[in-house]
């Protein structure tokens, strides 16, 4: 990570964001299973109330989504998604705290994902923002497997250490996306295994590619793909840590994608985004929807058929 010359409202943020963090560390993994699923609906049932920019943000994209559901269900879906929000949040300091017991205890491995993983060859496991896709990784190395995940600054590098921190204390190998690209080949050049997300935005500037993501069309991140198309025999996974009612998780029924001999990027991540979609919208209270993943609209077409927050973009020349 870079030594980047700090203004004076990073330093104070860098300061204010260790405040939670340390209370969060010193109360929540004490807290008793029931407690932090009681904790989670209260804390996400209010912040969809009171989010006015985030709860604006994720009807719109719900609208966008699921034109056709009654009210009472979008309502269901918005409520839903600010408590799984609260429940990854909290479990993340949770699962800090004597984790190897508590993901052997309330994390499930399915043997679907047992077998595909006891198999020699490289593989890359997908996930979305949805379920809990923090613990994903977690159930992967506590089975014996070996995992390379990568981890995005998030606030200040503060916050961004004990987050990796968190992330790596059960042995998954953690990251910067910065420089990430070498690492990530060499380990599936060598027949090992790494994670990456699916479901975000990323501008044509930095190599995003236009995909139908839940219905729509949005700049997508090809990483899956582009990492599937450079070793032979990559063997890509994608599947979500689910929630359950009763504090448990436990893998949702993977999709495994084969990719083909000559296959496109673009139809490869098209793939991908297929399938991503399809366990989304199997389970959409777990999803992100307070997140800008339609904010590009291709040139041409009508911005009136985009949420308010979509920007016109135009092509590369």
């Amino acid at each position: 990570m870079a030594n980047t010359p700090k203004t004076p409202w990073l330093k104070i943020r860098s300061k204010l964001e260790v405040i939670p963090i340390t209370l969060g560390l010193m109360t929540i993994p004490y807290l008793s299973r029931k407690q932090i699923l009681w904790l989670a609906k209260a804390i996400g049932f209010i912040a969809s109330v009171c989010d006015r920019t985030g709860r604006r943000l994720a009807i719109a994209n719900i609208d966008y989504v699921f034109p056709k559901l009654s009210a009472k269900r979008k309502k269901l879906i918005l409520i839903g998604c600010y408590q799984n929000i609260a429940r990854v949040l909290l479990d993340m300091f949770w699962f800090g705290h004597n984790g190897l017991e508590r993901v052997r205890t309330w994390v499930t491995l399915s043997q679907t994902w047992k077998d595909v993983l006891d198999r020699p060859g490289p593989k890359i496991i997908v996930s979305s923002h949805h379920g809990n896709w923090e613990l994903a990784g977690q159930i992967v190395v506590i089975n014996s497997y070996q995992l390379m995940s990568v981890g995005k600054q998030l606030g200040s590098d503060a916050t961004t250490q004990k987050l990796n921190a968190f992330r790596s204390r059960l042995g998954q190998q953690i990251i910067l996306s910065d420089g990430a690209i070498r690492p990530l080949l060499r380990t599936l050049k060598k027949g090992g295994n790494i994670a990456l997300l699916a479901d975000q935005y990323l501008n044509q500037a930095n190599g995003g590619i236009w995909s139908t993501f839940l219905g729509h069309p949005s700049l997508t991140a090809p990483s899956p793909a582009f990492f599937a198309q450079r070793i032979k025999n990559t063997v890509i996974g994608i599947g979500y840590m689910q929630a359950r009612p009763d504090g448990h998780y436990r893998c949702a029924t993977p999709i495994f994608i084969y990719p083909s001999e000559g296959e496109s990027l673009e139809a490869l991540t098209q793939r991908v985004s297929d399938a991503s979609s399809k366990l989304i919208k199997r389970f959409p209270t777990q999803w992100l929807f307070v997140y800008k993943r339609w904010r590009g609209i291709p040139e041409g077409a009508n911005p009136k058929d985009f949420p308010f927050y979509a920007r016109v973009v135009k092509r590369n020349p």
